[in-house]
């Protein structure tokens, strides 16, 4: 079940990975999650997130270290896989596992329009089957998660902010049609089904005085001003397809449409991003720090509850269709 982590330029996808590493960590240092979550990358790809998250913790914004560098960057989750009675498969018996742990692989890709272009046209604007391996890897992956800045969203239609919130809307339908198409010739109706994420970033933005008038116009309820007023599912997706509908219809239209190519859409699930600031020596606003409960150190000043939630996310995910399954103490080393 590879994943795709899409984001458009800009759009917070660098302060994303370190916030979901610095998640990750927090939530395998749990003790309430011993031994039931582990999370792998190879040196390469973590030298990049651990400079990220290291970044975010000195108080700093990460620079833009993905960028360009599409499926370059990849890492892996790893759940423990709950065994229902006592008969197993033959494989597991045979390997004679202990702790198995399902696992689910992550790519991160830098999307923008010419990236679309690259991948479906030709020079003489006819459709090409002939892909490179980045554009088919991207293809392949089934689980999406699609990363919308909030802090673009905008009334201005005048603005270049505007036109640039409907590029990235046309862009995310796009790849959305093309995932579908690609995925519909397979045979399992199981290996069809594509699993949607989106991630509103820089959520915070959302609820400043000057988008007051929008949040009312969509009649969003005013007593919700922060992501914890959205723990109840129905009212998180409600709340989430209004924006989209407002904003970004073509997403909301194409992942609505997947059965007319034969392939099924797992319910959309939502989550919001965002850092907590304060103002640095120079004035500009960086990541607030705070003290660790019950500790002597400090992290990072986060929606982790949001990040927990994601990150539980994907072990349903990876508990119906994982990329591979792993002995737990086989993740740290032997998984790429």
């Amino acid at each position: 079940m590879p994943t795709a982590i899409l984001g458009d330029r800009a759009a917070g996808k660098t302060t994303f990975i370190g916030l979901l590493y610095a998640a990750q960590i927090r939530f395998t240092n749990d003790p309430a999650n011993k031994d039931v979550f582990r999370f792998y990358a190879d040196p390469t790809a973590l030298s990049i997130i651990r400079k990220l998250y290291e970044n975010l913790k000195t108080s700093a914004w990460p620079d833009g270290t993905t960028k360009g560098q599409k499926s370059m960057l990849r890492f892996t989750f790893g759940y423990e896989k709950m065994l229902h009675g006592a008969v197993l498969p033959q494989w597991m018996r045979e390997r004679d596992w202990i702790h198995p742990f399902a696992t689910i692989n992550f790519n991160v890709y830098d999307v923008a329009g010419e990236d679309i272009q690259d991948m479906t046209k030709t020079p003489d604007g006819v459709q090409s089957k002939k892909l490179t391996d980045i554009a088919k890897s991207l293809l392949e992956s089934r689980v999406l998660v699609m990363l919308i800045d909030t802090s673009k969203i905008t009334e201005d239609c005048d603005s270049d902010e505007y036109r640039s919130m409907l590029e990235y809307d046309g862009i995310m339908a796009t790849l959305i049609s093309m995932i579908a198409q690609y995925n519909s010739e397979k045979p399992d109706p199981k290996e069809r089904k594509i699993y949607p994420v989106i991630v509103f970033t820089k959520f915070d933005t959302l609820f400043q005085d000057e988008n007051a008038v929008m949040i009312k116009d969509m009649e969003i309820p005013k007593d919700i001003k922060t992501y914890a007023d959205l723990n109840n599912s129905n009212i998180r997706r409600d709340y989430c397809e209004k924006i989209l509908r407002n904003f970004f219809g073509q997403t909301l239209a194409l992942l609505k449409g997947g059965k007319l190519m034969n392939v099924s859409f797992d319910r959309t699930e939502y989550f919001f991003s965002y850092v907590n600031t304060k103002f640095g020596k120079d004035g500009k606003a960086v990541p607030n720090q705070r003290k660790i409960l019950d500790g002597a150190g400090h992290e990072i000043d986060f929606s982790y509850d949001e990040y927990a939630r994601f990150i539980m996310h994907f072990k349903k995910i990876a508990n119906e269709m994982p990329d591979g399954i792993r002995e737990r103490e086989e993740i740290t080393v032997t998984e790429q």
